[in-house]
C-alpha cells in the first residue's frame, strides 16, 4: 500500500468553533418574508423557525434540547399548531418503508381529514400537499409541489431544502442548479440562509461541471457563515469532481474545526476526507479514518444513509486491493435491518456489497428474494419505478462479481449502467462505486471486449466530468488496464 509520505494527519485536532446562534423568526419575521401561519404563538413559529435551521445546517441546538427538545417546545406553545404538525408527519414519512412506517401517515391522514375544517393559510395547504405525496412515496410530485410553493414563497427554506434535496434523491441533477437560483434573487445577506443559498448553487453548478462557478459560489457561502457544512461539503464534491484530490483534502482537514461543529452531518464530511486520501493513494490514513471517525460514526447512527458512507468507503480500498479485515462485518451487521426498506435502490446496492465483503451470501440473497416481492407488490413511487427497472440486475451483478463471476458482472450491470447513473439517489461522487465495480470486473473478465468497454466508460467519463485529465484514481485504474491490456495484444 502507499502513501505519499509528507501526507498530513488523518484526524487533526478539533479545536472549539464559534455555536451556531440565530434569532428565530416570530410572526412578524414571517410575514416580512412573506409567509403567514394560523397559529397566533410568536413561540411556536419561532420553534419551527429553530427546526428549520437544525435541520438545514445539520446540527442539534443543546439549548432547545436537539430537534426533539424543539418539537416538544413547538408543541407546548401551540398544540395545535398546523405547520408544526404538517412539518414532522411530513418528515416522519418521507423515505420510510409505509408498511414498517403506518403511525405518522395515519395521523397526516387524520390530520389532513380535520384540516379541511380548519382556517389554513395557503402556505400551509400547499404544505399539507407536499407531506401528503411524501407519504406515498410520490418523491417526484413532492419534489415539484415543493417548487411551486417557492414560486410563490419564494425566501421559504422548508420548500427550498425539500425540493432540493428531493432532486438529489431522485437524479435530477440539472434542479439541483435550477431551484436554488430560482430564488437566489429574492435573498440579501440579512436574510436567513442568505449563505447557504450559494451552498447549494455551489453543489449544483458542482454537479454540472461548472467548476469555476461552483467554487465561487461556495466560498460566498462560507464567508457569510463558516459554520455551513454543506458549503464545505459542496466544495469537497467540488475538488473530488474536478480531480483536485491534494487541494480538496487539505482544504477539509484545515476547516474540519468548522464543519465537525455540526453534529448530524459531519460523519459523511469525514467520508469525503477518507475519499481524498483513496484519490491521492493514501490508503493507511483512509483506514484511520474509518477507524477513528466514519465507522464508529456510521454504526452508531445506523441508518441507511450514515451505513452507505461506512460501506462505500470500504468497498473502495477493497478494490484498491486494500485488506479491510473483518470491518465490513459491524457494517453488515447494520444493513439487516433495512432489508425490507426498499426507500432508494442506491442504498440497497451498498446493503448487497457490504453483505458480501463480509461474506454472508445468505443476506445477500435475503436482499434479492425481498426485492423481488418489492418489485411485484403493491407499493408504488420513484423508488419501485428505479428497482423494477435496473434493481435486480444491479444487485445480480453485484452478486456475480463478488463471487469472482466477472463476464456474468459485467452483462448484468453495463446494459442498466447508464440509467442507473442517471435515476437513483445520489450525487456523482456517491454513484460513482458502482461504475467502479463494473470496471473492476471488466478488467477481471480480461477479455477485449470488456477492456474497450473500460476505454469507453472512462473517455465517457471525461467528457461528462467535463475534463482533460483521469481523476487520480481513474488515471492509476487505467494505467493498470493498459498493462493487461498489452498483454491481450
Amino acid at each position: 500500500m502507499s502513501k505519499t509520505v509528507d501526507a498530513p494527519e488523518a484526524t487533526p485536532e478539533v479545536f472549539e468553533s464559534p455555536s451556531f446562534t440565530f434569532n428565530w423568526r416570530d410572526l412578524a419575521g414571517w410575514q416580512a418574508d412573506g409567509i403567514q401561519f394560523s397559529t397566533s404563538s410568536n413561540e411556536a413559529v419561532k420553534m419551527y423557525d429553530a427546526l428549520l435551521h437544525q435541520a438545514i445546517y445539520h446540527y442539534n441546538d443543546g439549548q432547545l434540547g436537539g430537534f426533539s427538545g424543539t418539537t416538544a417546545k413547538m408543541t407546548e406553545a401551540d398544540p395545535d399548531f398546523a405547520m408544526g404538525k404538517i412539518f414532522g408527519l411530513g418528515l416522519d414519512c418521507f423515505a420510510t418503508n409505509p408498511k414498517k412506517n403506518e403511525e405518522p401517515r395515519k395521523k397526516l391522514i387524520d390530520f389532513s381529514a380535520k384540516a379541511k375544517n380548519q382556517n389554513l393559510t395557503k402556505y400551509e395547504a400547499d404544505h399539507l400537499r407536499a407531506a401528503e405525496l411524501l407519504a406515498i412515496e410520490d418523491y417526484w410530485g413532492a419534489m415539484e409541489q415543493f417548487q411551486e410553493v417557492l414560486k410563490t414563497y419564494p425566501k421559504d427554506p422548508y420548500s427550498l431544502q425539500m425540493a432540493y434535496f428531493l432532486a438529489l434523491t431522485i437524479g435530477e441533477t440539472p434542479r439541483l442548479y435550477d431551484i436554488p437560483a430560482s430564488v437566489v434573487k429574492y435573498y440579501d445577506p440579512s436574510t436567513p440562509f442568505y449563505g447557504h443559498v450559494f451552498g447549494k448553487i455551489c453543489f449544483g453548478e458542482g454537479e454540472r461541471g461548472n467548476y469555476d462557478a461552483s467554487e465561487i459560489a461556495g466560498r460566498k457561502a462560507l464567508d457569510h457563515f463558516p459554520l455551513d457544512n454543506w458549503a464545505h461539503h459542496a466544495l469537497a464534491h467540488n475538488f473530488e469532481e474536478s480531480g483536485r484530490a491534494l487541494q480538496g483534502r487539505n482544504f477539509l482537514l484545515n476547516s474540519a474545526r468548522d464543519w465537525t461543529t455540526g453534529t448530524t452531518f459531519s460523519h459523511h464530511i469525514w467520508w469525503h476526507t477518507a475519499l481524498f486520501h483513496v484519490q491521492l493513494g493514501e490508503y493507511e490514513s483512509a483506514l484511520q479514518l474509518y477507524d477513528d471517525k466514519v465507522g464508529p460514526m456510521t454504526l452508531k447512527d445506523g441508518g441507511n444513509f450514515p451505513l452507505s458512507d461506512g460501506s462505500s468507503l470500504l468497498m473502495r480500498l477493497h478494490l484498491e486491493g486494500v485488506n479491510i479485515g473483518d470491518r465490513a462485518n459491524e457494517q453488515a451487521k447494520g444493513w439487516v435491518k433495512h432489508n425490507d426498506d426498499f426507500v432508494s435502490l442506491f442504498y440497497d446496492g451498498h446493503n448487497s456489497f457490504c453483505s458480501l465483503l463480509a461474506g454472508d451470501a445468505a443476506a445477500n440473497q435475503k436482499l434479492l428474494e425481498n426485492m423481488r416481492e418489492f418489485v411485484n407488490g403493491d407499493r408504488l413511487g420513484w423508488n419501485k419505478d428505479v428497482t423494477t427497472n435496473v434493481g435486480i440486475p444491479l444487485v445480480e451483478g453485484i452478486t456475480h462479481f463478488m463471487d469472482g463471476e466477472y463476464t456474468e458482472a459485467v452483462e448484468k450491470m453495463a446494459p442498466i449502467m447508464p440509467e442507473l447513473q442517471k435515476k437513483i439517489q445520489g450525487s456523482k461522487a456517491q454513484k460513482d462505486i458502482f461504475r467502479q465495480i463494473l470496471l473492476h470486473a471488466a478488467v477481471k473478465s480480461n477479455t477485449k471486449q470488456n477492456l474497450d468497454l473500460v476505454m469507453d466508460i472512462l473517455n465517457n467519463k471525461l467528457v461528462e466530468s467535463k475534463l482533460k485529465e483521469h481523476t487520480p484514481l481513474n488515471q492509476r485504474f487505467l494505467d493498470r488496464m493498459v498493462a493487461v491490456h498489452e498483454t491481450q495484444g
